[in-house]
């Protein structure tokens, strides 16, 4: 028995990055456990999914799969593969419950290569990949943000930070970047990478001015 997690796309704009064994892997499984299935049949549909492919959603509300995915999956011994919305799952997305159980069960986990988009940022931006912490998406609260933001520029000072922030909120979060980190720091702009439109881009702090990013996923990564 195999657990596939499977890298997808960080954007659906052709030409995107494709694993080469990706398609020999959809044709092969049945079962599939995604993160959201709008954005990721289609593309499934697109690389060879078989037409008695049964797939599985994350429950954003309960916070994992349903009892009958686990049940169908694990209780029947059966291959399964793992997706999120994009880049790998587990990493930044749903995914750790369903190997903790496919480990449990002995199953064979198997990752394939794929975008990562801390990864990538990260390998891009310059800024030392020995030691580096990625801490999601900062606070939404006033008080709570600027508190986080104040942490994570004392601790860049020693190893690159990296934060990523919704689309529609890219330039607020740059906008207060710019405005509370200390100068000497360097900040990286990932911005909606593997897209003909994406860029990275790393400055001094002191030597940028606030500016408006197009609404699109997004990292910030600080460091010296």
């Amino acid at each position: 028995m195999r657990l596939y997690l499977l890298p997808t796309p960080l954007t659906r704009l052709r030409p995107y990055w494709e694993y080469p064994l990706l398609g020999e892997v959809v044709r092969e499984v049945r079962y599939f456990f995604v993160e959201r299935l709008s954005r990721i049949r289609p593309w499934l549909e697109g690389v060879g999914l078989r037409s008695d492919a049964i797939l599985f959603e994350w429950d954003a509300r309960q916070g994992d799969w349903s009892w009958e995915a686990y049940e169908k999956v694990f209780r029947e011994r059966e291959t399964a593969a793992l997706l999120s919305e994009a880049g790998l799952p587990g990493v930044a997305d749903p995914g750790g419950s369903v190997v903790r159980r496919a480990h449990a069960e002995g199953y064979e986990v198997i990752p394939l290569a794929g975008p990562s988009s801390i990864t990538l940022a990260l390998a891009a931006s310059g800024l030392s990949g020995q030691q580096f912490t990625f801490w999601g998406y900062p606070p939404r609260e006033r008080r709570d943000r600027r508190r986080f933001l104040q942490s994570i520029f004392r601790r860049a000072a020693e190893s690159t930070q990296i934060v990523m922030e919704s689309p529609a909120r890219n330039t607020a979060l740059l906008q207060e970047i710019l405005e509370e980190a200390p100068p000497s720091l360097l900040l990286c702009i990932a911005h909606h990478l593997t897209s003909p439109s994406g860029f990275v881009k790393t400055y001094p702090i002191s030597q940028l001015r606030p500016f408006i990013l197009p609404k699109a996923p997004t990292l910030f990564l600080l460091g010296k």
